[in-house]
């Protein structure tokens, strides 16, 4: 009966003065919101950002720890860079299942001749660099086995040169050996790829005369589960030989551009949690003194201090849960709106931002209600009910 009661009181408090505690409502929703917005940020876009960046191609390059050499007396342009052994993807491989790696492809590199024309040779695993650049396109169909050795890839900017299309025989010439492919795709890049010809990994050492050689592996690596760097010196300290560069500039970027935003947020957050205290604090001081006689009588008719003190701290806790709702849910929507323009793209929902997002509403209602409360308990009925 007395739960009851209370539960009476309360209604009858919050429905007679709708106008003053929707201010206060607002006023916590406000300060809230942006608490949830910078929780969804830093929770989700750290994810986002390594998978969508994945879109830019490898992060990370191995190649020979002396980097770019002499040919070391090969004929001129059989040979672009230093080479390393194919013996390291052996290895790389077996690494791969510790660390945070989504793939990686090996690359041979090597001059060749169509005709008149001199053009870059890239042999890969076509299955394995698709991997790493998804956002590479081709028109026509990749090679489709990494042992084939009569199917080509064309650069589109290379197959306007020559005026080649998918079907077309494309000869390659590399120091006397010469072996015609047939064009299967024209890829697009928008890169340096588009000037260059890509067969298999196989095919390329054959006709290069290099077996077993490669000039670099491109590896892509989820940022977000390791640091950048970490990954490329755990590389770099389990392959022998192998200089481990990271690509991933925007990465980090990008995580700058993510940390002043979220400090920016939560310098604005704290700023507005503290208007919003001070709003809700107001409120209720109102409301106690607009109370004073139904105070005196509670208290007259047996309410205790607590039984006082828990009806205004009530109040503040239904104000603070129903502004920490509707933050929270303005939170998320304003997380959405700046990750689309700042990052263009969107975050996950979390259940964490709105969790927090109630429980600091409530915080703050009930901190800002502490004062007031504290007036209201010890209020003297006598002097009260006498109008002094």
């Amino acid at each position: 009966m007395r739960v009851r009661f209370f539960l009476r009181l309360v209604q009858r408090s919050l429905t007679h003065r709708v106008g003053k505690w929707l201010t206060a409502i607002l006023a916590v929703a406000m300060g809230v919101s942006l608490v949830s917005t910078s929780l969804t940020l830093a929770l989700g876009m750290r994810a986002k950002m390594s998978q969508a960046l994945r879109a830019y191609g490898a992060n990370i390059l191995l190649v020979p720890a002396a980097g770019p050499a002499a040919a070391g007396g090969a004929p001129a342009g059989a040979q672009l860079f230093a080479s390393m052994s194919e013996d390291l993807l052996v290895r790389l491989g077996d690494m791969s299942r510790d660390l945070p790696l989504v793939g990686y492809a090996p690359l041979l590199y090597a001059m060749a001749e169509i005709g008149s024309h001199r053009v870059a040779l890239v042999g890969t695993w076509p299955d394995a660099i698709r991997q790493v650049n998804p956002s590479w396109r081709v028109e026509g169909g990749w090679i489709t086995d990494r042992a084939e050795l009569a199917e080509a890839i064309l650069g589109s900017s290379l197959a306007q040169k020559l005026a080649l299309t998918v079907g077309a025989p494309l000869p390659l010439t590399i120091q006397g050996r010469t072996r015609t492919f047939h064009v299967v795709g024209i890829l697009s890049t928008g890169g340096s790829e588009d000037e260059q010809v890509l067969v298999t990994l196989r095919a390329a050492q054959e006709l290069a005369g290099r077996a077993g050689q490669l000039n670099l592996i491109q590896v892509s690596a989820l940022a977000a589960d390791r640091g950048m760097e970490a990954v490329a010196r755990a590389l770099e300290a389990g392959l022998p030989g192998v200089a481990a560069r990271n690509q991933l500039r925007l990465v980090e970027a990008e995580e700058r551009l993510l940390a002043r935003l979220s400090l920016l947020l939560g310098l604005i957050a704290g700023l507005v949690l503290v208007a919003s205290t001070l709003t809700v604090a107001a409120d209720m001081a109102t409301s106690v003194l607009e109370r004073t006689r139904e105070i005196g009588l509670m208290k007259a008719l047996g309410a205790s201090r607590a039984r006082v003190g828990c009806l205004f701290l009530a109040e503040a806790g239904l104000i603070g849960l129903a502004g920490g709702l509707l933050g929270g849910a303005a939170g998320l929507l304003l997380a959405q709106i700046i990750a689309r323009t700042a990052f263009g793209g969107i975050v996950p929902f979390s259940t964490l931002p709105t969790v927090a997002s109630i429980g600091v509403g409530v915080c703050v209602a009930s901190l800002a209600g502490l004062i007031p409360v504290r007036r209201a308990a010890s209020a003297q009925p006598s002097l009260v009910l006498r109008g002094e």
